[in-house]
């Protein structure tokens, strides 16, 4: 076995590439001395998509590592060499399931992308990459996209509900714009552009029955993919001339992504749950060998 051979090894698989390069910087940063090999779930694992669906689990990354974290934990119940990591999606919701499995911990908010949602984040993005003006600050940019980043995760949580779920037109973060007197996202023309030939009525009843809890934080209701994909449409309604020259290619949500992990600094990680966990786990010392 590889924890005979080499049992100071801890392994930490987790969705996806990006996720992979953040946790190894924290790592070699807030336990430099441990050894965690860090993994992708596509590139650790092979699973059929039947077999993540007979588990309850939607196919794709996220279902990857449930299921494998689960059946690891049913085949060797006391091991914790394996920690896997999934995001919690919409769980705050109630559309998706985090079962509690010692060797499986779930992001604090909705997804890996949620940490570099904040001002500070976002301020160094600005002042850094962006080269922005001091009058442009990050608390305005996170208070004026803020409501369209829920809108967009409550318009997606209706089209999965529908018993033949949909998926969110492209357009319609396409055509998002930002002024001074607010922002042009309709919901309804989203939905009905997302699930054409549908009731108004009854899209809207789902939409109005999901529920975001005033005292939550507000990233347990907001997608991550969305961020990068929102913070460029307000730069770019409001402060176009930040993505002239050097900066265009940071116009593109893959890159703008790329940037904001980058601007996390250790500080911003320690303390969240999920980053505590993992340098708890990498600091442990291993069994001695009976």
């Amino acid at each position: 076995m590889l924890g005979d051979i080499e049992p100071d090894m801890r392994e930490v698989i987790v969705e996806g590439r990006t996720d992979v390069a953040l946790m190894q910087w924290f790592f070699s940063r807030a336990v430099p001395e441990s050894d965690v090999q860090l993994f992708a779930v596509q590139d650790r694992v092979l699973i059929p998509d039947d077999t993540v669906k007979s588990r309850g689990q939607n196919t794709g990354a996220r279902g990857l590592v449930i299921t494998t974290a689960t059946i690891v934990h049913e085949n060797s119940p006391e091991s914790d060499r394996i920690i896997f990591v999934a995001d919690r999606d919409c769980y705050s919701i109630g559309l998706d399931s985090c079962p509690e499995i010692g060797n499986l911990l779930y992001t604090d908010y909705t997804s890996m992308e949620s940490y570099y949602f904040s001002p500070k984040v976002l301020g160094k993005m600005l002042s850094v990459a962006l080269r922005a003006p001091k009058e442009i600050v990050a608390e305005k940019l996170v208070s004026e996209i803020t409501p369209v980043l829920i809108d967009l995760f409550l318009i997606r949580a209706t089209l999965r509900s529908l018993p033949e779920p949909k998926k969110l037109a492209g357009k319609v973060i396409d055509r998002l714009k930002f002024s001074s007197d607010g922002h042009a996202l309709d919901i309804v023309d989203a939905l009905l552009r997302s699930c054409p030939g549908s009731s108004k009525e009854d899209l809207m009843a789902i939409f109005s029955a999901l529920e975001v809890s005033p005292e939550s934080d507000v990233r347990h209701y907001i997608r991550g993919h969305d961020i990068s994909a929102v913070v460029i449409k307000y730069v770019a309604s409001m402060h176009a001339r930040l993505f002239r020259e050097d900066r265009r290619h940071l116009s593109q949500p893959d890159a703008m992504s790329i940037c904001l992990v980058t601007c996390l600094e250790l500080v911003d990680l320690e303390n969240f749950g999920l980053f505590r966990a993992l340098k708890t786990y990498a600091s442990r010392k291993p069994a001695p060998p009976e």
